[in-house]
């Protein structure tokens, strides 16, 4: 242990004991460790699971001491909604980016789908934080709903609203539903990667899975609302045949 860590841990210490209030950026903090502390606790809380992941385990890991994670970090569980916080924070910067750039609403909704896969395929660890840990705690899940998810949402949102008002996509569309369609299949392409063991054809399906829906958004020339005249019409026509011959 280096002295510098030993005193660290000795002043978590003090402050556990004389109930000095915690702080989450100690003077002197190092940002360079509080990241190595946050990569070692996605590859403990991915390959452990929360439950069975320990602080000890986090800190060796990092290669800092065990008290050192307190000094950023109030608890465990702190740490891992810290982790979920600040990717969640990093996958929203990059959709901002693409939401932002000036495609059309297909090619970003492309885009964001594309993101999705990608930033989780990168790091299995972080994936099955997400897929399956995170899922494991309602309260968790709840405050990452509340705090991230939300804006996720809005992003596809968004774009899918620019697409409706240029027409690209069908005026009877719900952005809402089809925010839920999106992020729902998504959701469902990175839970069978994970689990099928990292089959990269998976991830590369995805994207006609991505253009089939699309192409259900997408307007369409004729009108649908005139279909179910067209049916009462013959079928009205039918009954008067019948009637007829029921006269003759």
């Amino acid at each position: 242990m280096v002295r510098g860590d030993w005193a660290d841990e000795q002043r978590t210490e003090q402050e556990r004991v004389e109930g000095v209030p915690w702080e989450p950026s100690p003077p002197g903090a190092d940002p360079e460790k509080r990241q190595r502390i946050l990569d070692a606790a996605v590859k403990t809380f991915g390959r452990r699971g929360y439950h069975d992941a320990k602080i000890a385990e986090i800190a060796s890991s990092a290669r800092v001491a065990e008290g050192t994670v307190y000094l950023y970090f109030r608890n465990k569980e702190d740490l891992f909604a810290t982790v979920f916080d600040e990717k969640m924070d990093e996958l929203l910067t990059r959709g901002r980016a693409i939401v932002a750039s000036g495609a059309s609403a297909s090619e970003r909704l492309t885009r964001l789908v594309d993101l999705h896969l990608t930033f989780f395929a990168a790091d299995r660890d972080l994936a099955s934080l997400f897929q399956i840990e995170l899922r494991r705690s309602a309260r968790m899940l709840q405050r990452v709903i509340r705090s991230k998810l939300v804006d996720y949402f809005r992003l596809l949102g968004s774009v899918l609203k620019d697409g409706i008002a240029t027409g690209e996509f069908r005026p009877q569309l719900s952005p809402r539903l089809a925010v839920r369609v999106l992020f729902g299949t998504a959701d469902e392409i990175v839970s069978e990667w994970l689990f099928s063991g990292g089959d990269p054809a998976i991830l590369t399906d995805a994207r006609n899975v991505v253009g089939m829906l699309l192409d259900g958004f997408a307007a369409r020339n004729e009108r649908p609302e005139s279909a179910p005249r067209t049916i009462r019409r013959k079928r009205g026509r039918a009954s008067s045949s019948r009637l007829r011959r029921k006269t003759k």
